[in-house]
């Protein structure tokens, strides 16, 4: 497998699948994906449908639908042990004081711990957390340890820069010097959590991607140099805020289309329009497709799959698509651009 430059965030929902399961063979092979499972269904259910998606090493987070116990996480593992799937858990501060954390360790031989960045004003501090970390590995010493740092979301320039000065004092303090562990995962986003309330009908806005300008200066830091091969960088994607959760049936009118574009440097918006004297769009997914494709940053039929789904919906060769399609285009599409962007950088 070539080096691992990119951890995606991605809800184990059915457009997510699709995107993942579309990726060229180059584009999974680097790549860790972490899915976040946010439904509780049975082992067998989400182990087949990652098989049947991906068959490389994934990360995998259960927190959303066990936050008291591990059961639903060491029966996963279990599972997948028997059908021989490579499974990452990820682990939060109060896992490492369970009483099963044993048990789990014993069915992986790697795990991902996420840490908060800012500290957490009601959590662990920084030196019980990484001491409790350090404490693991030296009990534990063949499993092998990611540390997550999580940033969220990141949509103003100051904003960007007071997190970019907390990093690097976690990188000084615990972990320069270290080497209790095996890669340093930097996650954030920097597209806005309610991005309705931000767009009108018919609107387009650009959002600066932060997130990996942020990754960018770390790497490029020459005080990092020793660990700079030990960076990955990882986003929640163009697809955590999405109406996914919403039950369309109740609306009087559906949804607005919404279409999501990244760029080497913005996030791009897209915003439908419907006539409600008529009741009808009169912007929907075809026409927000065929603005991207005859637009200046369409990057071309050949460069994704979700690209190429953006010009037959665009020129009539398939339909308009739905909400869950566009997912899967748009998460599609910014994956592509996450590698490619991520391969041709040279520090």
């Amino acid at each position: 497998m070539s080096k691992i430059l990119y951890v995606p965030i991605l809800k184990w929902k059915k457009g997510e699948q699709e995107a993942l399961k579309n990726l060229f063979s180059e584009q999974k092979n680097k790549i860790i994906p972490l899915i976040e499972i946010i439904e509780d269904e049975e082992a067998k259910v989400i182990l087949d449908s990652l098989r049947n998606c991906y068959e490389n090493p994934i990360f995998i987070d259960t927190i959303q639908v066990e936050e008291n116990d591990r059961s639903f996480l060491s029966t996963i593992l279990n599972t997948s042990k028997q059908t021989n799937q490579q499974l990452y858990p990820v682990l939060y501060f109060n896992d490492l004081n369970l009483d099963t954390l044993p048990q789990l360790l014993s069915l992986t031989n790697r795990i991902a711990i996420k840490i908060p960045v800012p500290e957490g004003i009601e959590g662990p501090t920084y030196n019980e957390l990484f001491n409790t970390i350090k404490t693991l590995k030296s009990n534990y010493t063949s499993t092998i340890v990611d540390i997550i740092l999580d940033v969220g979301i990141i949509t103003e320039k100051n904003i960007a820069n007071i997190l970019l000065t907390v990093i690097k004092e976690v990188l000084n303090h615990y972990l320069l010097k270290e080497t209790f562990y095996n890669s340093i995962i930097i996650s954030s986003t920097s597209l806005p959590e309610d991005l309705s309330s931000l767009l009108q009908a018919g609107d387009k806005k650009h959002f600066p991607r932060y997130d990996i300008k942020l990754f960018y200066n770390l790497i490029r830091d020459r005080n990092f140099t020793s660990i700079a091969d030990r960076f990955i960088y990882s986003d929640y994607g163009v697809t955590k805020f999405t109406d996914s959760d919403i039950d369309f049936s109740r609306l009087k009118y559906s949804i607005l289309p919404k279409v999501r574009y990244t760029t080497y440097n913005e996030y791009i918006v897209l915003k439908g329009k419907r006539d409600h004297i008529l009741g009808k769009n009169i912007k929907d997914y075809a026409d927000l497709a065929s603005e991207i494709l005859n637009s200046n940053y369409y990057f071309g039929e050949n460069f994704s799959f979700g690209d190429l789904e953006i010009k037959e919906r665009a020129t009539g060769k398939k339909g308009p698509g739905n909400h869950r399609q566009w997912v899967t285009i748009s998460a599609n599409h910014h994956t592509a651009v996450v590698v490619s962007q991520l391969s041709n950088f040279s520090i």
